[in-house]
């Protein structure tokens, strides 16, 4: 089969058919889907009956592989296990385990790795096992939240430096989910409020929950801020949301989507969910200022 690319939302989101993910892919397949992923931010595949090998060696095609944080499920391998059912067991997590609080968090608005130095570029998601009802994936277009800013807005937060902070999200839903031995490891770091992407020279806004506030302002006025840019950013002609269907793969931009799970009866039905994430290729911030292209 040709390969085929047809768009599921007016500014974001191709579905692609025409492929099997399961097999090596050729330099031309890989350049085609490239160009789709700067393109569309979202891709999705029907019907991925995928190995982790083979969805490793899928990602790794786009760049190297971040690795799972330590203490989080999949921890220090390049495999995030989102999940509600044990993986010893198999057996659904009790509500009040530790893993599920740690799931809350994931509802909330964020672009994975916004708080490493190096934030990622791209997430890859495969459904193995998905919910009949709820448990959708939520996606806002950040590049369509800037282009419809006010001028004056845009100029107001051209240059700008957010901190961006795993601890400060996590303490949003429990200020003790985080070990020393994990805040340790990904100490806050700087981003800029909007990037550039390299290829198409298309701006973005850049927030999330792991966004903390702006520096050089008052915590309550970058605060304020970044919540009136979030609130922008989510509005309903900005999103795109994903019902799971089994063996889905989603192929998100983390530079140009915030994205956030809904929710499900996690306490009866099975969700899981593994994703690779491709790492950046730069940091958005050096010397304090924001990198023209990231």
């Amino acid at each position: 089969m040709a390969l085929t690319i047809e768009k599921l939302h007016p500014l974001f989101v191709a579905e692609v058919s025409g492929i099997d993910l399961t097999k090596p892919q050729d330099d031309a397949t890989i350049t085609a889907l490239k160009d789709a992923f700067e393109e569309h931010s979202i891709l999705v595949f029907r019907g991925q009956d995928i190995t982790d090998d083979q969805q490793v060696a899928f990602s790794e095609r786009f760049g190297p592989l971040e690795r799972m944080l330590i203490g989080s499920q999949g921890g220090g391998t390049p495999l995030a296990f989102l999940t509600n059912v044990d993986r010893e067991t198999d057996h659904i997590i009790p509500p009040d385990d530790t893993r599920m609080i740690r799931n809350l968090c994931n509802m909330m608005w964020h672009t994975d790795s916004s708080f490493k130095r190096v934030p990622s570029l791209a997430s890859i998601l495969s459904g193995r096992e998905v919910t009949g009802d709820g448990g959708e994936t939520q996606y806002a277009t950040l590049r369509g939240a800037y282009d419809t800013l006010p001028d004056a807005m845009k100029q107001r937060i051209e240059g700008l430096v957010a901190e961006h902070s795993f601890a400060y999200s996590r303490s949003l839903v429990d200020k003790t989910l985080l070990s020393q031995e994990m805040k340790d490891e990904v100490p806050p770091v700087p981003q800029s409020v909007v990037r550039q992407n390299p290829v198409n020279g298309r701006k973005a806004l850049y927030l999330g929950s792991h966004a903390s506030h702006i520096q050089g302002m008052p915590v309550d006025d970058g605060r304020a801020l970044l919540r009136e840019l979030l609130e922008h950013a989510t509005q309903d002609s900005f999103l795109y949301t994903h019902k799971w269907r089994s063996k889905d793969i989603v192929m998100w931009d983390n530079r140009a989507v915030l994205h956030r799970g809904l929710t499900y009866d996690y306490k009866t039905q099975r969700r899981v969910m593994h994703r690779t994430t491709v790492a950046g290729l730069g940091p958005t911030v050096e010397d304090g200022r924001p990198v023209p292209t990231a």
